[in-house]
């Protein structure tokens, strides 16, 4: 059933898209299922919304766990954010997306924890999972949700700026407040992993 409802959506968006202008929105939302909070199949085993829906994730030995809020791993080789999206869906997960106050505060502890950070050109902030690469200025949700609507828009002194006209992507300052950076600059970066 569930395969028969994937070919019927890809058939209409395909139906759509020879009917409209091209979109900005990545064609790759046809084929997996959207992010809705808490996302478990059957055996309520956490799945992150990416994953197709025969494939759940399991929780993992390298994260740490703080119920209600998620599983988290600060990685402290600096990459770049894509590297480190894709990281973190290598493992299951998916870069950190702040839902509350309480979860900036929780990630932000692990944060300050966590070793030093290797390769960085900044120690002080970590990749996670916003950017506004749609569209200057909107920042949004590697889930498609605008940061108010995800639930924590804690920007730190003078930020979004920006700056150079090409900080894209989203990082988390030690201090626990949000930045933009430039998409190719090398931080440390911190995977989420969904828990029901």
């Amino acid at each position: 059933m569930a395969i028969i409802f994937v070919v019927i959506q890809i058939l209409f968006c395909a139906t759509l898209a020879m009917a409209q202008e091209p979109s900005a929105r990545p064609v790759v939302n046809v084929f997996y299922q959207p992010f809705s909070g808490c996302n478990c199949d059957s055996r309520n085993m956490p799945r992150p919304p990416y994953l197709p829906w025969n494939q759940p994730s399991a929780k993992r030995d390298d994260y740490t766990y703080m119920p209600g809020i998620g599983g988290y791993k600060v990685h402290t080789r600096a990459v770049s954010w894509n590297d480190a999206r894709m990281t973190c869906e290598e493992e299951g997960g998916y870069l950190a997306i702040l839902n509350s106050i309480a979860e900036a505060n929780a990630v932000t502890e692990l944060l300050k924890k966590s070793p030093p950070i290797t390769g960085a050109l900044h120690t002080n902030f970590a990749s996670i999972g916003f950017h506004d690469l749609y569209r200057e200025g909107q920042h949004v949700t590697i889930h498609g949700q605008t940061l108010a609507k995800a639930g924590f828009t804690g920007w730190g002194d003078g930020q979004p700026d920006n700056l150079s006209g090409n900080e894209n992507c989203g990082a988390l300052f030690q201090s626990g407040k949000l930045n933009d950076v430039a998409c190719d600059t090398l931080l440390g970066f911190i995977c989420e992993a969904s828990i029901c």
